[in-house]
């Protein structure tokens, strides 16, 4: 008679874990089928910075982040104006760099700027490139722009004129002006030359000095 509720509990336990599972089984089922889903989905990002110099013995230059999923590589290449070296390197990147890069540069407006005349000056001409892969959705972007200083502080003003029928001479026309500067566009260039670690810094000065002294 002493055994009896034991039982009795065990048996409700039993059957209130059971309920449990047939309860929660097919949207836990779901909720890692949807995990499982994201998992194995495709996840690519490409980040690209070439920049082209009318002066100097290097003749353009080129800054490439990615992450593949989920593998991040930083590459960076150099062309001598003479065409004859080229220096080149790929650099492997441990942790999340490239995805803190990612999205600053997000933040600073890559998806949103686009390519501008090519005034102040001239002699070093950016283009600058973003391609994302997630699972089926994919889009990419390019813009051409120079002197990301003149941008920012001088780019000048646009003017948009409104004539109005009604309004008497002489206020027939009314003349507005907006500023065009954008400082976003040096925010980008600092984003690519403050990226990476100590190694990849360094790979990259001496890539840098092998051209200049080829």
């Amino acid at each position: 008679m002493r055994r009896f509720p034991t039982i009795l509990i065990i048996v409700a336990a039993v059957v209130f874990v059971v309920g449990g599972l047939r309860l929660f089984w097919n949207s836990e089922h779901q909720r890692y089928r949807a995990v499982d889903t994201v998992l194995k989905q495709q996840s690519n990002v490409r980040i690209n910075e070439t920049i082209e110099h009318a002066k100097g013995p290097i003749a353009r230059e080129e800054w490439t982040l990615s992450n593949i999923n989920g593998v991040s590589t930083a590459a960076y290449n150099a062309l001598n104006r003479a065409g004859t070296r080229i220096a080149r390197f790929t650099y492997p990147i441990h942790g999340y760099d490239v995805t803190f890069a990612f999205q600053k540069l997000v933040l600073d407006g890559i998806w949103e700027l686009h390519s501008r005349p090519l005034r102040g000056n001239t002699n070093d001409v950016y283009t600058v490139s973003i391609a994302q892969t997630a699972g089926d959705r994919s889009g990419s972007h390019t813009f051409v722009f120079a002197d990301p200083h003149y941008l920012a502080t001088s780019a000048g003003r646009e003017y948009s004129i409104h004539l109005d029928r009604n309004k008497p001479v002489p206020d027939l026309l009314t003349l507005n002006s907006t500023s065009t500067a954008d400082d976003r566009y040096q925010k980008v260039v600092d984003d690519f030359q403050s990226f990476g670690p100590p190694g990849f810094r360094h790979s990259v000065s001496t890539a840098r000095a092998d051209a200049l002294h080829a």
